[in-house]
């Protein structure tokens, strides 16, 4: 049966129920000695929803606990219309609720209610006079599956009986799964009134006490039937209720239940049922339906209800017109903000209402080529689905005339220009100026190609150093100019002779080639429109909130970052010169945690990384082997996945890596700064007293003897041979066949798949493709990141007020070149006294400023 006949069936399924409830509800009745629904101070109905399911700002009167739910604030107004033998609540109420923070909402709803007067009201204390109910609840989300919540309520009347009534409403609820979910809800459980009624001796307001169950055959809100069981205790009387939701695709949502009193009971049975829709159009909703039963008094009297709601979030329903978005970018994405972007292009695929994108680039659009390389992946996965992807350049980097090659045009400014003139790399040596202040650096390495230690040692490169440096850039070229070949039709012998004529001015880069045509910022929408060949809605990219298709946890993904230098202890930063410290004993908790969550059912590691401590990577390594016993472990190396940050990955069940990865550097080194010198010229003299020769021998102030230099290479060589066990039981290769591409070696991730050390060529998304693939996940699983960022209350209060969460000191002020020299010499005063490190040197691939995260 395909979806179609899926949904024909659940709507004449739906129907039928209806209409059979209706005949129940509309049999005629005897008269009774006693009505069925006690005359109580109730507050308005909630026409067909659950007290277990129902996330809207209704559960402010259902169930408090379910507010927590809640995917974006509602304003709701609900009326109900009753005949004057009503025995139930009519008149209007008026819900706001919305989420808050820290998985707490809250919201405030006002009843009107209007009980009907006349014969109805002979010798009953209500007589038709008003009264108003106001209800403040809270609900918090302990979890996926819990949520608990409360309320309280106040009446206003001028009649005595319903004036000053104070009730206090709890709630639970419990969703194990995506099919059903449970709710237990004591209502008005403080009995807010003793006031007796005659000639039943019932209270005005009693407690009330709720159990309900709903059930999702699909898993998902398209098909909802829910059952509750109701007690009221002044009566001593139970209820039964059924209930029936069903979305219809393209108009919105079908409700029904059917309520029943004094079940099994020949004269005093009454049933109230409702049948009703809503209609949904982007965030508004309006709808109505009947009330009917012989509960409503006697007869076959029909009340009718009607509602409508505007929220911050979108339920499915009428369709909406195509739209053209644009998305402005005025600072080059982090690592977690690349991410985003990422996700935010793939969600733009899969939207049937969005036919083009617009990527209006102030910035460059990625810190590195590997980074750029996912954004054109993102272009492509647009185009595949039918999208057209335009880019609009002022003064535009090589970074993003690398991505915008996949794009259908690119369009610049007329005053703007290109500024590509080939592709460089630069790498820093600072021998000569730690001799200057008196600082002599030692280091014992492994291999000739561990050139890290090199920048603090030499004066310039080794010729060996200079080869890889050499054979990496021209990896680099190579790929940039198949990329501008195969995406801009530029033949690579021809695109490799237009860098050379380069920077480019907006005339020169058309002529050449590199873009399309001219447009000022005004005149996007004109150049989309001609791209998409008719007028289509453009605005800026706005992602709306959508009703949850589930409840209850979902399967999903860990995604985990491992971002920066790699140090023992815990993650920090160094605002100054912008670094990244990402620490074992942080990452090791986040490990534990996605391995211990049950609805984790795999991970992607994120490396973004050029190594660091040798010990944290072991640490590390540990953990990400016993996570992927448990689980499936699918590592995506970013910009850079060296040394150690190649150790972590090697537990992983597959790698990716991107053509211009940075990987490998498999190698140790160990050393320190000798700071005699500086502190002479400082006039400081150190004397040191120690019980054996080497007691001093990772000390600052002196330098390694010979014979420990001799004991330093046998313990980096033992180090050396760790990593290349890891490496070997990791990678299902020989220690030798490991070594021969190790040494320190660096190499592209193009390179690295023909010698094994990556499995596949690709970005995150390919990445996330195969954790799905191997946890047996939908395309829609979730994903949460790792580790979880921590915001505190003054991180909220600056978000309020326009802040950003979690911001750093700004160093925009201080000159790129200046954060690159500390960015080099940082490590010496990072990793302290003589420490193992499997670390790569800093590598500077072009410039890019004004990165956020």
């Amino acid at each position: 049966m395909n979806e179609e006949s899926k949904t024909q069936h659940a709507i004449r399924t739906a129907a039928c129920a209806i209409g059979f409830a209706a005949s129940i509800a509309m049999a005629p009745s005897e008269a009774r000695a006693d009505e069925p629904f006690p005359g109580r101070a109730e507050r308005i109905l909630s026409p067909g929803r659950s007290t277990a399911s129902e996330d809207s700002a209704e559960a402010l009167v259902l169930n408090p606990a379910n507010l927590a739910f809640m995917p974006g604030y509602e304003l709701r107004w609900t009326g109900v219309r009753c005949p004057d033998t009503a025995r139930v609540a009519c008149g209007h109420a008026v819900d706001l609720a919305a989420p808050l923070f820290w998985d707490l909402a809250s919201g405030l709803r006002v009843d009107y209610v209007m009980p009907p007067g006349g014969p109805r009201g002979a010798g009953f204390p209500y007589n038709g006079i008003n009264y108003t109910w106001l209800t403040w609840g809270v609900g918090y989300k302990l979890s996926d599956r819990w949520s608990v919540g409360a309320s309280i309520e106040w009446s206003y009347s001028s009649n005595p009986y319903t004036d000053h009534l104070f009730g206090m409403t709890v709630g639970a609820s419990y969703r194990p799964n995506n099919y059903v979910g449970f709710s237990l809800v004591a209502q008005d459980f403080n009995g807010p009134s003793e006031r007796s009624l005659p000639p039943n001796g019932y209270p005005v307001m009693d407690r009330l006490f709720v159990g309900a169950l709903a059930v999702r055959p699909t898993g998902t809100r398209a098909l909802e039937i829910g059952a509750e069981l109701k007690y009221f205790d002044g009566p001593n009387q139970w209820r039964p209720r059924a209930l029936l939701g069903l979305d219809v695709p393209g108009v919105g949502r079908i409700r029904g239940d059917v309520e029943v009193a004094n079940l099994g009971s020949d004269t005093r049975m009454g049933v109230q049922a409702t049948a009703g829709a809503e209609i949904y159009f982007n965030a508004f909703s309006a709808g109505g339906g009947a009330i009917f039963g012989s509960a409503l008094g006697r007869g076959t009297s029909v009340g009718e209800y009607a509602t409508a709601s505007i929220s911050g979030y979108v339920s499915p329903g009428i369709p909406r017109g195509d739209r053209a978005v644009y998305v402005r970018m005025e600072a080059t994405p982090g690592t977690r903000s690349h991410v985003h972007l990422l996700r935010r292009l793939w969600k733009l695929a899969e939207d049937p209402r969005t036919v083009s994108v617009t990527m209006v680039i102030r910035s460059e659009i990625a810190t590195t080529y590997a980074h750029a390389e996912e954004v054109a992946d993102a272009f492509r996965v647009l185009r595949a689905h039918g999208k057209k992807v335009i880019c609009s350049f002022e003064d535009a980097g090589a970074k993003s005339l690398y991505a915008c090659a996949s794009a259908n045009r690119i369009v610049i400014n007329p005053a703007g220009g290109v500024r590509f003139s080939g592709l460089r790399t630069t790498h820093m040596y600072l021998a000569s100026m730690l001799d200057k202040i008196g600082v002599k650096a030692e280091f014992v390495r492994i291999g000739a190609h561990k050139s890290a230690p090199e920048q603090f040692m030499n004066e310039r490169a080794s010729e060996t150093a200079k080869a890889d440096q050499e054979d990496l850039l021209r990896n680099y070229e190579a790929v940039y100019a198949r990329n501008m070949a195969l995406y801009r039709a530029i033949p690579e012998d021809r695109f490799r002779a237009l860098s050379a004529k380069g920077p480019f001015i907006a005339s020169e880069a058309r002529e050449a080639g590199l873009v399309d045509g001219f447009a000022f910022d005004d005149e996007l929408e004109r150049v989309t429109e001609e791209v998409v060949g008719h007028k289509v809605n453009y605005q800026s990219l706005h992602e709306d909130k959508r009703a949850p298709l589930h409840f209850g946890p979902r399967a999903k993904i860990g995604l985990l970052y491992i971002d920066g230098d790699i140090i023992d202890g815990r993650s920090r930063d160094v605002p100054i010169v912008n670094m990244k410290m990402v620490g074992s004993y942080t990452i090791a908790d986040s490990v534990k945690a996605l391995r211990d969550d049950q609805d984790v059912k795999a991970v992607v590691v994120r490396i973004e990384s050029p190594g660091g401590s040798s010990l944290a990577s072991d640490v590390m390594w540990r953990e990400f082997q016993k996570l992927a016993e448990k689980k499936p472990l699918i590592v995506s190396m970013g910009s850079v996945a060296a040394s150690g940050g190649y150790y972590i990955a090697t537990p992983a069940h597959k790698i990716f890596a991107l053509p211009l990865t940075i990987t490998g550097s498999i190698g140790i080194y160990y050393g320190k700064a000798d700071l005699r010198g500086l502190l002479g010229k400082l006039g400081i003299n150190i004397e040191v007293r120690k019980t054996t020769e080497r007691a001093d021998a990772e000390s600052l102030y002196r330098g390694f003897t010979p014979d420990e230099r001799v004991e330093l290479d046998h313990k980096v060589h033992q180090f050396y041979d760790v990593f290349l066990d890891r490496v070997a039981t990791g990678r299902h290769m020989s220690k030798e066949a490991v070594d021969a591409v190790g040494q320190g070696r660096v190499w592209a991730g193009q390179q690295a798949i023909d010698i094994k050390l990556i499995d596949e060529l690709g970005g995150l998304r390919h990445a996330l493709d195969a954790a799905r693939k191997a946890a047996h996940l939908p395309v829609d699983a979730p994903i949460d990141e790792y580790p979880i960022i921590q915001t505190s209350l003054l991180d909220y209060a600056l978000s309020m007020a326009g802040g950003k969460m979690g911001a750093s000191v700004n160093v925009a002020g201080l000159p790129l070149q200046i954060q690159e020299v500390l960015r080099g010499v940082a490590p010496l005063a990072i990793y302290g006294d003589a420490q193992a490190l499997a670390r790569m040197e800093w590598v500077s691939m072009d410039d890019v400023t004004g990165t956020e995260d």
